[in-house]
């Protein structure tokens, strides 16, 4: 079993310290018998302390030469070239695939941990980007570009900044300018946001509004919002309505939305009509009723009583209307007055594909009691597309789906394989359903990959739980060639490293029109070793 040993100076005092008297090595004195270590590192001994993949640098400590044909010294678990030692120094080339982290030296199965090593490459974090400093101090869900060169940010979070903007509408929804800091315009009309998260935005094109969709029961303090709500794109105040009651003549502010979703939507996608009401709202999430609020009830007193009357639709996926009604047109049952069962676990993402059919991926094994293998194509009405090889699918739940130019679709989740075929928590395939044989990952990773998304080039990006993918260490994050293959220069960051024993993910990562940069958000608060605000940018070559 290989022995990970960490030296500093002291420790070494401690040693010499306890072995300074003689002993016996009968037992009489534990420490007798100290073992010593083979190697000792150098305090602030690497120079320089950063470079690109080539260059040669210093790592000073002692007894090197005294094993020499046993030591090797490597970068990122990567195996250095010596270009010279002595008993005191190495002069290693940093190998290719090197990333940000301690230089790790091995002899004979021991592991010596030295300094940090920033690899610096052509595939890096911009350190001066206002956003990464000034982010949102909670989960960003989903960042959309907008009109005026700006971006819709949304998540769980109440600050965005380094001023407290916690009173000024900053709950779960927040417009950036392009250079990530806070647009205060966008506050003007909101007041405390929603009470809960905010997964989904969109910019309706041909109105004056946003769409916001997540876990939520209020918007502006304004209740029955059910997880769907309208926004004004001026300056982020809900759009409202009044509805008085017959009897009592009470008015109240209710959203513009008829109605909405009793539970979580994960992700929403918008098929955009002439205006708001022949707009298309496709849902997925963790749901079983869509609800309305009804203002026309009095209690047994006489008083006002409002109820939300229910309709029971498909498990977790169903299409509303852009005023908030229910599009019985998707997946419903009008004899029975219900939505059909659709699938029998939950869904974890969607795609909206070109033609209208909608591709769906989570946990679940059939869809409308046919058989789905944890993915399925829908037809523009909601029902089950047979043409589509939903049967094959994964062995395990799928949590990500990402489309590509061509029409292949990229799949990540906790998955071993894919239609009997490895597929190590990714895999691509055909329009049809069928595995693409040119896609390769080797060995893949053991634990969960979260999330894809693609770089304007067709590279592919993936993040999830993983501390190892193939023979690299990517703390999480690794960029891949179209074919699968790690990408050779785009490998040198030292990914999303741990803050208080947790995982950085990402949601959502976008293309910068006009740069060679993408915007990544997430839940992330570490990135390449660098503290960000669940914000980061960067830059390639």
């Amino acid at each position: 079993m290989k022995k990970y040993i960490y030296f500093y100076a002291f420790l070494i005092g401690c040693f010499t310290a306890c072995t300074k008297d003689a002993v016996k090595s009968s037992g009489e004195n534990p420490y007798g018998d100290q073992v010593q270590p083979a190697i000792t590192l150098k305090k602030d001994g690497l120079n320089p302390t950063s470079g690109k993949v080539g260059d040669v640098v210093t790592l000073g400590g002692k007894n090197f030469l005294k094993n020499k044909d046993q030591i090797s010294f490597l970068f990122n678990n990567v195996k250095a070239e010596v270009v010279e030692l002595t008993d005191t120094t190495a002069k290693l080339k940093v190998p290719g695939f090197a990333a940000t982290g301690n230089i790790t030296v091995l002899v004979n199965q021991e592991y010596y941990y030295g300094p940090f090593f920033r690899v610096n490459g052509v595939f890096e974090m911009v350190t001066d980007y206002p956003g990464t400093s000034q982010g949102a101090n909670g989960y960003v869900a989903d960042i959309i570009p907008i009109s005026g060169n700006k971006y819709l940010m949304v998540g769980n979070f109440n600050r965005y900044g380094s001023t407290d903007n916690s009173g000024k509408g900053m709950k779960s929804v927040v417009r950036v300018k392009a250079d990530g800091t806070w647009d205060q315009t966008f506050a003007n009309g909101m007041v405390n946001g929603c009470d809960g998260t905010v997964t989904s935005g969109y910019e309706l094109k041909n109105t004056p509004y946003y769409l916001v969709a997540g876990s939520f029961s209020s918007f502006a303090t304004v209740a029955n919002c059910n997880s769907i709500a309208a926004i004004y794109a001026s300056t982020g105040g809900l759009v409202t309505d009044k509805v008085i009651n017959n009897v009592t003549h009470t008015e109240y502010t209710t959203s513009a939305l008829k109605g909405g979703l009793s539970g979580s939507i994960y992700k929403m996608d918008v098929i955009e009509g002439a205006d708001l009401k022949s707009t298309k709202v496709l849902a997925v999430g963790k749901f079983r009723f869509f609800v309305q609020p009804n203002y026309q009830l009095l209690n047994y007193q006489g008083l006002d009583s409002v109820h939300l009357d229910s309709v029971q639709v498909s498990w977790n996926i169903a299409r509303l209307n852009g005023d908030g009604t229910l599009d019985s047109t998707f997946n419903y049952d009008l004899v029975n007055h219900r939505g059909n069962p659709g699938p029998n676990d939950f869904i974890a993402t969607s795609l909206l594909l070109p033609d209208g059919k909608i591709l769906i991926a989570g946990g679940f094994t059939t869809y409308n009691g046919q058989p789905a293998n944890r993915i399925a194509r829908l037809n523009p009405d909601g029902s089950l597309d047979n043409t589509f090889s939903s049967a094959a699918g994964p062995d395990l739940e799928v949590t990500g789906l990402t489309r590509q130019p061509d029409g292949k679709i990229i799949l990540v989740g906790n998955f071993n394989t894919y239609g009997g075929a490895k597929a190590p928590r990714v895999t691509r395939i055909n329009a049809d359903g069928a595995v693409d044989p040119s896609f390769n990952v080797g060995l893949g990773t053991e634990d969960a990959v979260v999330h894809a998304d693609l770089m304007p080039g067709g590279e592919i990006i993936l993040n999830g739980t993983f501390i190892k993918f193939g023979q690299y260490y990517r703390n999480g994050f690794i960029v891949l060639n179209p074919d699968g293959s790690p990408h050779p220069t785009y490998n040198t960051t030292g990914g999303l490293t741990f803050l208080n024993g947790s995982f950085g993910l990402i949601s959502k990562i976008i293309p910068v029109e006009g740069e060679k940069s993408l915007l990544m958000v997430g839940s992330l608060t570490n990135f390449d070793y660098r503290t960000v605000q669940r914000l980061v940018k960067i830059k390639y070559q």
